[in-house]
């Protein structure tokens, strides 16, 4: 039977831990210049639903010109006061094939190196791209990533765990 002292000790130590920031592996290999974002894929129609099953009745008609907007800030809301994660962005990533290299045709393709090709050329290059909801990127903001705890409330809401992704764009 557990004594008091070793049960305050192991509440201690549990939630001391929960506290720490998360340090999750760096990718080991960038491409270019291009940011590193950890985070969730979701998609707008998610996003949308989970507006939809959490705001009820608070938000505009479908029909209104602007309703995607604004349910996705609604689910963006929510979901950085649920998680307490507050600094969560939107980025469009690479969403390579299985095994996860990224072709160097993509890459190319969005840098403008096919920008003089005739359209026959370009529009048989279709580069995937995956909408990220990260918590962090291996830039100046890693230091900010958030807690294990705050984390692991977030995976729990929008039910898959994060993973390093690569910017589609320049930039942070």
């Amino acid at each position: 039977m557990p004594s008091v002292l070793s049960k305050l000790s192991g509440a201690f130590q549990n939630k001391l831990f929960a506290n720490r920031r998360v340090r999750p592996t760096l990718p080991g290999v960038a491409y270019r210049n291009r940011s590193q974002c950890y985070g969730y894929a979701v998609s707008s129609k998610w996003l949308m639903q989970f507006a939809e099953q959490h705001y009820p009745g608070q938000l505009p008609d479908q029909s209104h010109i602007d309703y995607e907007e604004i349910a996705m800030t609604r689910a963006h809301e929510l979901l950085a006061s649920w998680s307490g994660i507050y600094y969560l962005n939107f980025r469009r990533c690479f969403n390579p094939p299985p095994g996860g290299i990224i072709p160097r045709e993509w890459i190319a393709f969005v840098e403008g190196e096919y920008d003089d090709e005739p359209d026959e050329v370009v529009n048989t290059i279709e580069v995937g791209a995956i909408q990220v909801f990260y918590v962090c990127t291996d830039r100046a903001d890693f230091e900010l990533r958030p807690t294990r705890q705050q984390l692991n409330s977030l995976t729990k809401l929008i039910g898959h765990p994060p993973k390093w992704w690569t910017a589609l764009g320049w930039g942070p």
